[in-house]
């Protein structure tokens, strides 16, 4: 399965983000079964304002209306980012992956929000209370974690155990010291320890990191973009899987006690 990264810079609007996120689509959408978006697509918090002025209904919103005309349109896989209306004063940070015919495949909601190096995620969002799903897109079992969630290890365990061959993380990775390093080294650990590709597609530019990458089961970076805006692709292969999991047998080797 030919999976697409879309590394992209926010734009000043909402409407100007969805209308970024259509023309990768169009453009892109034929030459992969998958495209991976950053977490935050839609757009950061407006100045003095809150992001409930951003988030939707995920079933009817206009923004996931328009990008499931467009995964139809170009019939592909589609894991996209929202601000999820959650009925608080807070909203949800949703990963959405949508068929090619439109629907709903997978729905996961950040476990783990972001408050460290003087952020404070849980003043604007609700954390979810269910682990991320295992889903399946062209043959390859795929489950989602979303950016700080990199940091811990027991979501992706839980997902490898229910079959995951590949995490699919959408993030908004703060740039600063040592920040491109912790992306890469959480990135390899997680496909390594769990002997399952891991990708990440990262917003750039700004006050985020870019460096969007594929990790290899074994460990190893397939792909990885730089500071721009750009699409990488990659190769999921899962008779790599397998083999790595043949030579490297980790999860069956897991001691009893756990």
């Amino acid at each position: 399965m030919k999976l697409a990264l879309v590394q992209i810079k926010h734009r000043q609007t909402k409407r100007e983000n969805l209308d970024n996120i259509l023309s990768a689509i169009e453009k892109y959408g034929r030459e992969c079964g998958l495209m991976l978006f950053p977490e935050t697509c839609m757009g950061l918090k407006p100045a003095g304002g809150s992001l409930r002025e951003l988030a939707e209904d995920i079933g009817s919103g206009e923004f996931v209306s328009a990008v499931r005309k467009a995964c139809a349109a170009v019939s592909v896989h589609v894991c996209i980012n929202v601000w999820e209306e959650s009925g608080t004063d807070r909203v949800f940070n949703t990963a959405l992956v949508i068929a090619p015919d439109g629907t709903t495949k997978a729905v996961y909601r950040k476990l783990h929000l972001f408050d460290a190096l003087s952020v404070r995620e849980s003043d604007d969002m609700k954390a979810g209370n269910e682990l991320p799903p295992v889903f399946d897109v062209d043959g390859v079992k795929c489950s989602l974690a979303v950016c700080y969630d990199l940091r811990f290890p027991e979501v992706f365990r839980s997902a490898v155990f229910r079959g995951a061959e590949l995490f699919l993380i959408p993030a908004a990775w703060y740039s600063g010291a040592h920040k491109t390093e912790h992306l890469r080294t959480l990135l390899a650990a997680r496909a390594l320890e769990n002997t399952a590709y891991a990708a990440c597609a990262d917003i750039c530019q700004g006050s985020f990191a870019g460096h969007s990458a594929v990790c290899s089961p074994f460990g190893l970076i397939e792909a990885e973009a730089g500071e721009d805006e750009t699409v990488i692709f990659a190769e999921i292969d899962t008779a790599k899987v397998k083999e790595t999991r043949k030579i490297l047998p980790c999860l069956d080797n897991l001691s009893d006690i756990f």
